[in-house]
């Protein structure tokens, strides 16, 4: 799974033109100079697609050659970057910053856009900045989407009962172990959540109200005892609520067509195209047909780092990323490679793959991923860790879902009260 989870999202950066990026974008190193190293860490899914695109190439910035280092994971990578110093360090970083303590402790350093601030949805730009600055470009999508295995389900289910009555029917003659697998844990709770009305923060208005908890709305409530619960109050096996780290088994048995229906994103569409797999891509869809669940959606971005400085790279650096990384081309190649829509508007408009499209319909239904709520731990536990509780006391345990969502609200509430403060 991809945890794009840990950036707080502080303002909106207007689009001003920059003398200083002027200036800069004209001292390129002299021909004759010897070349200097550009070193960008990535992570296991980034790292490949960005290898492909950019290692050793010397020709996007004159006098400068590209190193693209990835490692195993994302926490792999988040790991050295901790560790990082002015010798190890990158000089662009692309494996999910907590942006606002980096820049507080000066780790990132800013860039300016200009006009091209402008190719980008706002909350793109948001999310790469901090007190109204910019610090990297939003590179692709982060969200999730339903898949159905067309060899069971030919096509695209119109409601959460609908899915949830397939199951129930065919679960014994064709052998299903669940109904609906969420491949990356608690993180796709909030989609099956909102789909059965109720949710994280309330998103009923177009300004969400982040203080008002919905994990124990009293419509999700009753539609989690008709839909997940049988009579004796025990979950009849359609979704399983996986703890993080989601089970493997999870999406081998939907690949194995023993679960009808899953939730996950892009990085795993290739795992299943190489299985043969005939999988659809749509909204997740609400307990009433023409209503849908809402998925966190997030950014992931390439950040410029103060260590490009100490390495005397950080102008070569700041035009890789303002005029590579943020151009429509750019962005359409990486996307071609990931199958995650861009983040530029521009390279959305001019994609082609039928899985890109459909996963970018399927966002059209989702919220936006403020980190800052959902990492807060005032209450004693974040999102993440309150929803894993949550559904493994209800859906494993058995333990009433009343009491045990007002109590994950409670936590909720004292997170999300921090946090808006």
């Amino acid at each position: 799974m991809e945890e794009c989870m840990k950036k707080k999202q502080l303002g909106v950066v207007g689009a001003i033109a920059s003398a200083a990026l002027i200036a800069s974008a004209m001292l390129v190193p002299a021909a004759n100079a010897s070349t200097r190293t550009i070193t960008i860490w990535a992570d296991d899914q980034r790292g490949p697609q960005l290898t492909t695109l950019l290692q050793g190439n010397t020709t996007i910035v004159p006098g400068y050659k590209i190193n693209i280092k990835y490692f195993s994971a994302l926490s792999a990578c988040q790991t050295a970057w901790t560790n990082a110093t002015a010798a190890t360090g990158p000089d662009i970083y692309t494996c999910d910053p907590v942006l606002n303590d980096d820049v507080a402790s000066g780790r990132l350093a800013p860039i300016q856009l200009g006009s091209l601030v402008n190719s980008f949805p706002s909350g793109a730009i948001s999310f790469v900045s901090d007190a109204g600055h910019v610090y990297g470009i939003p590179l692709d999508t982060d969200g999730a989407a339903l898949e159905y295995n067309k060899a069971l389900v030919p096509s695209a289910p119109t409601s959460f009962s609908s899915m949830v009555n397939y199951y129930l029917t065919n679960k014994s003659s064709k052998g299903l172990t669940a109904g609906l697998c969420t491949v990356d844990g608690s993180w796709e709770d909030v989609a099956v959540m909102s789909a059965l009305g109720g949710g994280a923060w309330d998103i009923s208005k177009s300004h969400p109200n982040y203080t008002t908890v919905e994990v124990n709305n009293p419509t999700m409530i009753s539609n989690v005892k008709s839909l997940l619960l049988g009579s004796d109050g025990k979950s009849n096996g359609f979704w399983q609520g996986y703890a993080d780290p989601a089970p493997e088994a999870c999406l081998a048995d939907f690949d194995a067509g023993k679960i009808p229906f899953t939730i996950t994103g892009a990085w795993n569409f290739a795992g299943m195209t190489a299985k043969n797999i005939n999988f659809g891509i749509a909204p997740i869809p609400g307990v009433k047909a023409g209503t849908y669940g809402a998925q966190f959606i997030g950014y992931t971005g390439a950040y410029l780092t103060s260590y490009a400085s100490a390495h005397g790279v950080a102008i070569g650096a700041r035009q890789l990323l303002v005029n590579w990384f943020a151009s429509s081309s750019a962005q359409l190649a990486m996307s071609k490679l990931s199958q995650r829509p861009p983040a530029s508007a521009a390279a959305v408009a001019a994609a082609t793959d039928p899985n890109t499209i459909a996963v970018g319909n399927a966002f059209l239904h989702g919220q936006p991923q403020v980190n800052s709520l959902l990492n807060d731990t005032a209450g004693g536990a974040g999102w993440y860790a309150t929803m894993s509780s949550l559904w493994t006391a209800v859906l494993t345990q058995g333990k009433d879902i009343t009491s045990s969502a007002n109590a994950a609200a409670a936590v909720l509430q004292k997170d999300f009260n921090d946090a808006s403060n």
